[in-house]
C-alpha cells in the first residue's frame, strides 16, 4: 500500500513536471513565431519601400464600376482584340519603324501584307471601280483585313497604315476617346463589352478630313490638352469648327472634341468592328463601287441603307503620319507621280502629332522621362508624361454656351 502511494505521488509529480515543460515549450514556440512574423512583416515593408512606384490606373469617373474595363486600353492591344498594320513586304524600312514605335509605347502589332495593285485581277474589282494601281492595291489591302476579321472571328481591331505616327501618350488619349465614345453611345453606368462602348462601327482616329453629324449636338470636350496641335500646326482638308473653344475672351487653343461623324477620308488609323467589316466587304466589293477605299468608308457613315453603322471621330485626329529621310518619293507607296524626284528630305517629318513617337524615339530608347513637342506648344515644348496626360474631358451640347475656359 505504501509502495503504491509512493508510486502514485511520483507519477503525479512527473505529470505536473511534464505539464510545466509543455507549457514552457509552447511559450518558446509562440515567442519564436512572434519574432519571425515581425521580421517578415518588417522585411515586406522594406521590400515595398524599395519597389518603384507604378503608374496609377485611369480614373474612371462616371463609368467607374467594380468590373469596368476602361483600363483594358492599357493592355498590349489598346483595348482591341488586334492591332493590324498594312505593310508591303518589300518596305522593311517601314516595318522596322512601326515595330519600334509600338514596342516603345507598349503595344503589339500584327503585320498584314500590303497589296500591289498590279497583282489584282481586273475580274476581282467591283463594277465601276476604275483606279490606278496604287489605289487598287490600297483598297484590296483593307478588304483583306476585313475578310481576316470575319474569317477569324476578330470582334474589334485597330488598323494602321505603315507610315502612321502617334503621341507618346496614346493610351491616355484613347481613354478619353473611349469616354467620349461611351457618352455618344449612351453607355451610362453599364459595363460594355468593348472599353470603347458597344454599338460603334468605326472609330476614325486617323482621318485627314472629317465632318460631324449635323443633327447630333453632343460633344465630348477635352480642354487644355497638350497633345493638341494648335491652329497653324494642323494639316487637314476639313475638320470640326473649333471657334467655340479657341476664340473668345478666354480662348483655349488646345481643345479636342469627340463626336458622331457623317463623313471622312484618309486611313492612317481607324478601329473597326467585325460587324462593320462584314458591311464594308459588301458595300465596297460586292455591289457597284467607284470611290477610293477611304471615300467609300466615309460614305457609309451616313448610309441610311445600313442599320446602325455608327462612326465616331476625334478632332484634331489622334493618329498622324510620318515621312522618313530620303528622296521625297520614298514616303508613299500609293502616289508615285514624283518617282523621279531628286529632292531629298534630310530629317523625318511628322503630321498632326505633338509629342510624336517617331520624333521621340531616341528619348524613349534612352529611358528619358521628358519628351519634346514636334510643333511649338502653348503648354510647353518639353513636358513629362504626367504633364502631357493631365487632360480630362466632359460632355457638352452644341446648343448650349461652352463653359468658361481658363487660359
Amino acid at each position: 500500500m505504501g509502495s503504491l502511494l509512493q508510486t502514485t505521488q511520483s507519477w503525479s509529480s512527473t505529470k505536473a513536471t511534464r505539464k510545466y515543460m509543455l507549457f514552457g515549450l509552447l511559450l518558446v514556440v509562440a515567442f519564436t513565431l512572434h519574432l519571425t512574423v515581425s521580421h517578415v512583416k518588417r522585411g515586406s515593408e522594406d521590400f515595398k519601400l524599395s519597389m518603384p512606384s507604378m503608374p496609377s490606373p485611369p480614373k474612371l469617373g462616371r463609368f467607374s464600376t467594380q468590373r469596368d474595363n476602361l483600363g483594358d486600353i492599357y493592355n498590349r492591344t489598346l483595348g482591341f482584340q488586334k492591332v493590324f498594320v498594312m505593310n508591303l513586304p518589300e518596305r522593311s524600312d517601314k516595318a522596322d519603324t512601326m515595330l519600334l514605335q509600338a514596342e516603345l509605347t507598349n503595344f503589339t502589332l500584327e503585320f498584314v501584307d500590303g497589296v500591289l495593285g498590279a497583282t489584282v485581277s481586273p475580274k476581282a474589282l467591283p463594277l465601276t471601280f476604275e483606279h490606278d494601281a496604287g489605289t487598287i492595291g490600297c483598297w484590296r489591302a483593307h478588304m483583306n483585313i476585313w475578310r481576316k476579321m470575319v474569317e477569324e472571328n476578330i470582334e474589334t481591331a485597330l488598323v494602321l497604315e505603315d507610315d502612321a505616327d502617334w503621341d507618346v501618350s496614346i493610351q491616355a488619349q484613347f481613354v478619353e476617346l473611349a469616354r467620349g465614345s461611351r457618352f455618344l453611345l449612351d453607355t451610362g453606368s453599364a459595363t460594355p463589352e468593348s472599353p470603347y462602348g458597344d454599338g460603334w462601327s468605326l472609330l476614325w482616329v486617323g482621318h485627314c478630313s472629317s465632318e460631324a453629324n449635323k443633327t447630333d449636338p453632343r460633344r465630348w470636350v477635352i480642354p487644355h490638352d497638350p497633345t493638341v496641335p494648335p491652329r497653324g500646326s494642323r494639316w487637314h482638308f476639313a475638320g470640326h469648327n473649333m471657334s467655340r473653344w479657341a476664340d473668345g475672351p478666354n480662348p483655349d487653343p488646345q481643345t479636342r472634341v469627340v463626336y458622331v461623324q457623317e463623313f471622312a477620308f484618309c486611313t492612317s488609323g481607324y478601329a473597326v468592328t467585325r460587324r462593320a467589316a462584314q458591311m464594308m466587304l459588301y458595300k465596297l466589293g460586292m455591289v457597284p463601287f467607284s470611290a477610293s477605299v477611304d471615300g467609300g468608308m466615309g460614305n457609309l457613315c451616313k448610309d441610311t441603307s445600313l442599320k446602325d453603322f455608327r462612326c465616331i471621330a476625334p478632332f484634331p485626329r489622334l493618329i498622324g503620319k510620318s515621312t522618313p529621310p530620303g528622296p521625297v518619293d520614298r514616303a508613299s507607296d500609293i502616289q508615285t507621280q514624283n518617282s523621279n524626284s531628286t529632292t531629298i528630305r534630310w530629317k523625318p517629318e511628322s503630321e498632326n502629332v505633338m509629342f510624336s513617337v517617331r520624333q521621340n524615339l531616341l528619348a524613349l530608347l534612352n529611358g528619358e522621362t521628358t519628351f519634346k513637342s514636334y510643333f511649338p506648344n502653348p503648354s510647353g515644348d518639353e513636358l513629362t508624361m504626367e504633364q502631357i496626360t493631365a487632360f480630362r474631358g466632359h460632355p457638352e451640347y452644341m446648343d448650349q454656351p461652352p463653359p468658361l475656359l481658363q487660359g
